[in-house]
């Protein structure tokens, strides 16, 4: 294999584990631009990077929707329950 595409198959791996490591930062809006560039760059060419993005998004959107409200405590309800018994 020539030297160049050594070199280039390493940095592609660079990049994905890069990419993967990143990938909530990036989301988030707190990685440094270059690491953005870098990023976008590699998930422009590697599939799996885009499906792990689109995955990663959909949770995001999804998650707010599945909180539950508080309960109430057990304490709470049972001196609630044990002062209109008294």
């Amino acid at each position: 294999m020539p030297r160049a595409t050594v070199i280039s198959v390493l940095w592609e791996m660079l990049d994905h584990r890069f990419t993967a490591a990143h990938a909530s930062e990036y989301l988030d809006g707190d990685l440094s631009n270059a690491g953005c560039t870098r990023v976008e760059r590699h998930a422009s060419v590697c599939p799996g990077c885009r499906v792990l993005f689109a995955s990663l998004r959909r949770l995001v959107d999804t998650l707010p929707g599945l909180a539950t409200p508080p309960r109430a405590s057990i304490a709470g309800g049972v001196l609630e329950r044990l002062q209109r018994e008294s």
